[in-house]
């Protein structure tokens, strides 16, 4: 199994906090009931107390197995970073399972308590990387009300999941291209509408999913230094990957 980025590992131990005894669930105010680095189960009690090279212990099999839950589940290409930030989102949220009798069922990154997979999953599948990474900031919710540890949350896994995208080289990759100039040539214009109405549609949908995410994620980011910091590397991702797609629509009209 590929190795989660060592920077991943940091960001969910900032995520997740440093607690040697059980504590409740800050949404429920009971179960389930939370250890170490975020680690639930049935092992979890009232009471329970453990040492830090344990909760080192339950975080990297609590990761290995989130990992493992992306795995199976999605069947494109991931960089890892973007794997990383699916990991991460998994190790929170779960992967869901679908509403049965008496039990309510859970939302999850593979499956919503409807028995449908998740919009995220769905998109990403799909190869709409871009749409995907707009679904972060809609799980920020906790019984009901958005949870600003949340909103943070998913302002950092969001900006992971794009971060291969601030930079290119270091997977091989073209540098993105230069803007364009306001002025369009004739050329340009047609070689546009080579792209059919459909196309074009397209790329405008992916577009305001993806603005639309970090415009919300923007909105609810704290004041500081780690605000300003993922308000950044959100808005140099937006850029670069619609500057990326207009490429693509450049090449399929050559």
């Amino acid at each position: 199994m590929r190795a989660l980025p060592q920077a991943a590992v940091e960001l969910a131990k900032q995520a997740e906090g440093l607690r040697l005894t059980a504590y409740p669930d800050p949404a429920s105010g009971g179960d389930p009931w939370t250890i170490g680095y975020g680690h639930t189960g049935p092992d979890v009690h009232t009471g329970l107390t453990i040492a830090a090279d344990r909760a080192e212990q339950l975080l990297q099999a609590d990761l290995a197995a989130a990992a493992a839950v992306v795995d199976r589940a999605v069947t494109v290409d991931l960089t890892d970073n973007q794997r990383a930030a699916l990991t991460l989102f998994v190790l929170n949220v779960g992967a869901g399972r679908k509403a049965k009798g008496k039990d309510a069922g859970k939302d999850g990154f593979v499956m919503l308590k409807n028995g449908q997979p998740s919009t995220m999953l769905r998109k990403l599948n799909l190869g709409d990387a871009g749409g995907a990474a707009a679904e972060f900031s809609k799980w920020t919710r906790g019984s009901g009300k958005v949870m600003p540890g949340l909103v943070k949350r998913r302002a950092a896994e969001a900006a992971l999941f794009l971060a291969d995208d601030l930079h290119p080289a270091s997977r091989g990759a073209e540098p993105a291209p230069a803007p364009a100039p306001v002025t369009r040539s004739v050329a340009g214009v047609s070689g546009l509408g080579a792209l059919g109405l459909t196309g074009v549609a397209a790329a405008l949908d992916q577009a305001r999913d993806v603005s639309t995410a970090a415009r919300g994620l923007l909105e609810s980011l704290p004041a500081g230094g780690l605000g300003w910091a993922v308000a950044g590397l959100l808005a140099a991702a937006v850029v670069i990957l619609l500057l990326r797609q207009r490429a693509d629509q450049r090449r399929a009209a050559a």
